[in-house]
């Protein structure tokens, strides 16, 4: 199974970075966020976007992005992202149980998928890419506990190994909860490239489900579509 983790590092370089005003999207676009219209084209500001809050008997919940412009002395261009999550718990007061943030010129999205049935998980979807050149997005599955405010990573890519094999490539969404409270994944084909002999886990579309305990997940069923 192939990942990627694309990251730039510079070393023994000090540059002067000046901020870009901060623009609040009017509609929520917390995954994919950008400094600029598009990916890395058009207008190049600061952008901030928040999600709805969702709510279940176990709480309230709502993710925000900020995407930070800055430039250098050369007007060179960067942007970093990160995400935060916030919780309350009958209705009271939004604490910050999430954080992540992105390494220079990185980005960083995040997505609420639920509630579970019961109320007491929340699945949340965050998605990294380097902005310095043309990289797909590492994806990772959390859960929020109502009963104790915290977040975990949820531990999809060895259940994705045992359910798909090693030595083949995938891109995988979460959709959300099944009913009897597993994760429901999607997993396609990534986007084609030149760059090398590309080996793909699926020919077409799959949703698999997940069941998820403290430090395993199982594949518990398949469904092609």
């Amino acid at each position: 199974m192939k990942y990627k983790l694309n990251i730039r590092i510079n070393c023994c370089l000090l540059v002067l970075l000046s901020a870009v005003p901060l623009i609040a999207q009017t509609e929520p676009n917390t995954f994919s966020l950008s400094c600029w219209d598009t990916r890395r084209g058009g207008t190049f500001q600061s952008r901030q976007a928040k999600t709805p809050v969702v709510k279940s008997s176990g709480g309230s919940a709502y993710a925000e992005t900020v995407a930070q412009a800055s430039t250098n002395a050369g007007q060179a261009q960067f942007c970093k992202n990160t995400v935060r999550l916030f919780y309350a718990k009958d209705d009271g007061k939004y604490n910050l149980v999430y954080k992540k943030a992105g390494l220079e010129d990185q980005g960083v999205g995040i997505r609420i998928a639920g509630w579970s049935h019961s109320g007491t998980q929340l699945l949340i979807e965050v998605g990294a890419w380097g902005y310095d050149r043309d990289s797909e997005v590492t994806k990772s599955a959390l859960a929020l506990d109502a009963d104790t405010g915290q977040v975990r990573e949820l531990p999809l890519p060895d259940a994705f190994e045992r359910a798909l094999g090693k030595d083949c490539e995938f891109d995988s969404s979460v959709v959300g909860w099944g009913v009897d409270d597993s994760v429901l994944v999607r997993i396609g084909k990534t986007p084609p490239t030149t760059r090398y002999q590309q080996t793909f886990c699926v020919e077409k579309p799959t949703l698999y489900s997940f069941k998820c305990k403290a430090e395993s997940c199982s594949a518990m069923g398949v469904n092609r579509r």
